[in-house]
């Protein structure tokens, strides 16, 4: 849960200095934070995949059905929370950034870059979940990674496309969603 929490104080920072007077040094500070800030946003996307969780220790073909053990339920319910609880972070900090990026480019620009940090959030859950990468290693290991993604998009039992479109369509449902939700109606 701590990780899901970074990416969206590193956005409440960079809002919080974008909004005072910029300076060239504002500006160099908030470049950095913004590409530490990406590199630690699908932390919070990630939680998504813990859901598994829920299920790692029940027998699907047992004689007593898994859904009836109130563990499993606990289980769940407790993943669940982290879920919706990372993404909720993850969307209002993407948010929060757009904001900005709404005022410094053109709306529908905006939202194309929105578009492929969402797609590079989702990559980046893809890259925790299976190759076990943690976003420190993008620095220290970019190769490495970038050879991992691209034998696991060549593979040919590879789930690399479908997870990610996956991960992406769920956070783009809890981008539309929020963004509807929090939107200033013209009148």
């Amino acid at each position: 849960m701590f990780l899901a929490w970074v990416p969206f104080i590193i956005s409440s920072c960079i809002r919080y200095i974008f909004n005072k007077k910029l300076t060239t040094t504002s500006m160099i500070c908030m470049g950095l934070m913004c590409g530490v800030w990406l590199f630690f946003l699908p932390n919070a996307a990630y939680l998504f995949t813990e859901i598994l969780h829920s299920f790692r220790y029940f027998d699907a073909q047992g004689e007593v059905k898994f859904w009836v053990n109130i563990d499993f339920w606990y289980g769940l319910t407790l993943t669940f929370a982290v879920a919706i609880i990372g993404l909720l972070l993850s969307t209002c900090s993407i948010i929060q950034i757009q904001g900005m990026l709404n005022k410094l480019i053109n709306k529908y620009i905006s939202m194309m870059v929105v578009g492929v940090i969402l797609l590079l959030s989702s990559i980046g859950v893809y890259i925790g979940r299976f190759n076990r990468w943690n976003s420190w290693d993008v620095l220290s290991r970019p190769g490495k990674i970038f050879v991992d993604l691209v034998n696991d998009f060549n593979a040919a039992n590879s789930i690399m496309v479908e997870f990610v479109a996956i991960v992406f369509t769920v956070q783009l449902f809890g981008y539309v969603i929020l963004s509807l939700l929090t939107a200033r109606s013209g009148s």
